[in-house]
């Protein structure tokens, strides 16, 4: 064993201690260990389940995870309302009830502000975005993108020619087919319609 600490453990989903132990190799003659070779690796053992884990488990932290992916998730609104050149009130409006469902708190003026100078001096658009991280998402990840971005651009009540232009090319982007957007966008739509 090398050391035993608090880590997050993913099968008990919650912080338990864990064990970190390193392999080692040796060099054998009939089964006896004569020579050591060196490290064959290093595991997390929680002592709670008994479950095992690559070493990084030791150093991950949800609560970092979750507020990046809040962070992600307010400039992919963001993004959205920038399509079409402009942030106006409806849409800060409905990025600050989308951002509230997603964390439970309201943002506030100035990080919104900021975030709103940040995206529109990046030269980004919401695609060269969301392509940075859609290799990580699930599929469930990349419906809630395609919802955040919709929702906002639809927040004034119809797509600005930028706005169409960058949810058309969300698709790719997320490499979703092409059939299954354009019923995901329906059901964004209209959340009432179950679908015929």
């Amino acid at each position: 064993m090398v050391e035993s600490r608090d880590f997050h453990c993913p099968q008990c989903s919650t912080t338990r201690t864990g064990r970190l132990t390193e392999v080692r190799r040796f060099f054998t003659l009939y089964f006896i260990p004569l020579i050591p070779l060196g490290s064959g690796g290093k595991y997390v053992e929680c002592e709670s389940c008994g479950g095992t884990f690559a070493e990084e488990a030791m150093s991950y932290d949800p609560e970092q995870d979750r507020q990046e992916s809040q962070t992600q998730m307010l400039r992919v609104m963001v993004m959205a309302a920038l399509a079409d050149g402009h942030v106006d009130d409806v849409e800060r409006a409905e990025i600050n009830k989308q951002y509230t469902e997603i964390a439970g708190l309201p943002v506030t003026a100035e990080v919104l502000n900021n975030e709103i100078a940040m995206a529109a001096s990046s030269g980004q658009d919401l695609n060269s975005y969301v392509a940075i991280f859609a290799h990580e998402l699930s599929p469930h990840g990349k419906g809630m993108v395609v919802s955040l971005a919709y929702q906002t651009m639809l927040a004034t009540g119809e797509l600005q020619p930028g706005h169409r232009d960058q949810i058309t090319k969300l698709a790719n982007t997320l490499e979703i087919p092409q059939d299954q957007y354009v019923e995901l966008l329906k059901q964004i739509s209209d959340p009432t319609d179950e679908g015929g």
